[in-house]
């Protein structure tokens, strides 16, 4: 009897909890769905910011709960966000921040046309390596696409490829992509790309100067497109238009054309204001009736709720009645503890986080007061003696530097290594370094507890280029590049060290600084003025 008691004991508990976790798996995948439509809807009419703290929220829930796919599409829109606000760096670091994306081979070839419209549009990346990763992208998304037959992706991929390639000069190569992708746009039925392709074609004619097939193809173009509201396409093909009158010199329908592009930009602004007004009262409408819809959801599961509770409780209330008053008052009063901790806990964390953005603002100013009093006292003073205190300015102020860096966020662990150079090499500037620098510094963090040595280390090389006197005519060269696993620190101010200076007390105090970061190789080319070692990050 025992047994059967405690078989349907458990059947019904099983029954109970597989119900409540189906119920709470479909109301996560609503929510993740309602906050990806907000964020396009937000998208549509520009309000990128609002657009990106909605699919920050569902990268967030879809990370917490397992939803990898979402996870990554929501990644992949906030990328192209970036894009669009030409904040390319963030996005090139999100999307090489997802892993494992070709188990999902569209959302995979996605992120790759992603990566490479961004380094297509970063305007400072070098122009070979640029030329090589997007073409190593674009490869790869096509190669994917063709196997699996996603047309749609290959066509964007391909005119993506032909359009850089076409600015490349590289007009044979650009035709074949760019033809290829208006048939695959065709093929599916997507006039507004298929439009968008043959204006690129029409650019590439201009481009190569064949004005004869250019102006058999334009008169085509513009009569498709003269009745669409397609109004960024037009002003784009009316100033390709445009620019291929200027080339030769045609005055008149140079400026016809490009008039008629002016008018496309001011129409495509007019419907935006149109567009972005009609959004925003569905959005004020939409998100009235998700709340009344929210209210209504939470009335009814709270009802649902009840009703399977008591029908639960009815058939097994006897059988375990004693456990569940033992249970629930031993479950109260470790929940009442477990709040109380974690009350305190949170209240201590406030304290301690505030302690110590609190000590790191007052050492920044007191440390820059300190720097404010030798400088006052370097005034007057004779060369001999202003060298001693330019360099414990130059000291304090690398250690105030780092301590800004900590006052601004309590958890920045980690500290950008060309960002505190800068400041320090600005102090210098600021007492009296005439010298120009050269900075070149690969994208590298150190954790802030080290960095302060880097610091130390370059201030030493920026005193002692002072304290020799080297013409103010020479250029000081500061590099930090990257190795297989490792960084290289060069440091040249193009002046001769003789002997008596290789082993004074700031060379000296250098070569100690580099054995606290561990480098390794450290020398000291006499007769270039040049420091360099090698280092490797945490």
């Amino acid at each position: 009897m025992n047994f059967k008691c405690t078989s349907l004991i458990a059947v019904a508990l099983f029954y109970f909890s597989l119900n409540t976790l189906s119920q709470q798996s479909s109301t996560i995948k609503k929510q993740l769905d309602e906050h990806f439509e907000q964020a396009m809807r937000y998208k549509e009419v520009s309000l990128y910011g609002e657009s990106i703290g909605e699919l920050d929220q569902v990268i967030k829930v879809a990370k917490k709960h397992g939803y990898k796919e979402k996870y990554i599409e929501a990644s992949i829109a906030k990328a192209e966000l970036f894009r669009k606000t030409e904040n390319f760096d963030r996005g090139i670091e999100l999307l090489y921040q997802l892993k494992d994306t070709k188990k999902h081979p569209k959302l995979h070839v996605q992120r790759l046309g992603r990566l490479a419209a961004l380094y297509a549009e970063k305007p400072d990346f070098p122009k070979e390596l640029k030329a090589d990763s997007i073409n190593a992208f674009v490869q790869e998304g096509i190669e994917i696409s063709k196997q699996l037959g996603l047309k749609a992706e290959e066509a964007g991929l391909r005119n993506e490829l032909g359009f850089s390639q076409s600015r490349a000069k590289k007009f044979d190569l650009a035709l074949a992509n760019l033809l290829r992708a208006r048939r695959l746009y065709n093929e599916i039925g997507d006039e507004e790309n298929e439009m968008g392709v043959s204006i690129n074609i029409f650019d590439l004619y201009v481009g190569m100067d064949d004005f004869k097939t250019a102006d058999s193809i334009h008169p085509i173009l513009t009569k498709k497109i003269e009745n669409t509201n397609w109004h960024t396409m037009k002003s784009k093909l009316y100033g390709i238009i445009s620019i291929r009158y200027q080339v030769t010199g045609d005055l008149i329908p140079e400026l016809k054309w490009a008039e008629e592009s002016h008018k496309s930009t001011v129409a495509q602004a007019r419907l935006m204001n149109s567009n972005q007004m009609a959004s925003f009262r569905v959005i004020h409408d939409t998100e009235q009736f998700k709340e009344e819809a929210f209210q209504k959801s939470l009335d009814l599961e709270r009802q649902k709720g009840k009703t399977q509770q008591l029908l639960l409780l009815s058939s097994i209330l006897i059988l375990i009645i004693a456990i569940v008053i033992l249970i629930f008052f031993r479950e109260k009063r470790l929940k009442l503890k477990l709040n109380n901790s974690v009350q305190d806990l949170n209240l201590m964390n406030d304290k301690y986080e505030m302690l110590i953005v609190e000590s790191n603002h007052r050492i920044k100013n007191n440390l820059q007061m300190i720097i404010s009093m030798l400088e006052f006292t370097r005034k007057g003073m004779e060369k001999s003696n202003t060298d001693i205190v330019q360099s414990m300015s130059g000291k304090i102020q690398t250690i105030s530097a780092l301590h800004k860096h900590l006052y601004v966020d309590v958890h920045n662990e980690y500290v950008d290594l060309d960002t505190y150079f800068t400041e320090i090499i600005e102090h210098y500037k600021n007492i009296g370094l005439k010298h120009s620098i050269d900075q070149s510094v690969s994208n590298v963090k150190v954790r802030s507890e080290r960095i302060v040595y880097f610091g130390l280390i370059l201030n030493e090389m920026l005193s002692n280029t002072l304290q020799h006197d080297v013409s103010n005519g020479l250029n000081i060269q500061l590099k930090i590049e990257k190795r297989d696993d490792s960084y290289l620190f060069n440091y040249s101010d193009g002046s001769l060290h003789q002997e008596s200076t290789r082993k004074g007390m700031g060379t000296t105090l250098i070569k100690k600084l580099v054995g606290r970061i561990k480098g390794e190789h450290y020398q000291l080319i006499q007769n270039e003025g040049t420091y360099q070692f090698e280092f490797k990050t945490d």
